[in-house]
């Protein structure tokens, strides 16, 4: 998922990255719950039968499944926050909070795609000092296109304003 936030200049403002994420945290538990509570039911008609090897196997299936959707969550579960402003750009990683923060000089830095090709999903990396960092690894080929646009445009804009050449003046010269 990409959201962008950018003010009325064009340049400066937020872009939310995350992965699309089918359902919340409480729903997926509520999934388990509900899936547990089933398989249980029916274990338990078969232990009434005399069939009670079926009851251990059926908690087994139903703890493999919480553990597989606990993983699959906590590893999809994050979000890059880019921030552009007149002189820097910000990338902020993490899950709740950020977690770690990559910090660019505006004027300095570029942002590179490679890989434009309609079978293959492109790369969107940003470039300053030899330091390379790739922005929106999780997303898919729709909302990276989406990103390599909106990245576009801000940067068109930036350059548009002439705020890249009053950031890059020195004061006092």
């Amino acid at each position: 998922m990409v959201r962008v936030s950018i003010d009325k200049q064009g340049y400066t403002g937020h872009i939310l990255l995350q992965p699309n994420i089918s359902l919340s945290w409480r729903s997926n538990k509520r999934f388990i719950a509900s899936l547990g509570i089933l398989s249980m039911v029916i274990a338990s008609y078969f232990t009434y039968h005399g069939f009670w090897v079926v009851m251990p196997f059926s908690g087994l299936e139903i703890l493999f499944f919480a553990i597989s959707i606990y993983i699959f969550f906590n590893r999809n579960n994050h979000r890059e926050v880019l921030t552009f402003t007149a002189d820097k750009v910000v990338i902020e990683t993490g899950k709740q909070t950020p977690e770690k923060s990559y910090e660019y000089q505006r004027h300095w830095s570029q942002f590179h795609v490679r890989g434009d090709d309609k079978r293959d999903i492109p790369r969107l990396s940003i470039k300053s000092h030899g330091r390379e960092l790739e922005l929106g690894a999780f997303l898919g080929y729709d909302e990276k296109i989406m990103l390599i646009e909106a990245i576009k445009n801000i940067t068109r804009s930036f350059r548009q304003s002439g705020a890249f050449h009053k950031v890059s003046e020195h004061p006092g010269r």
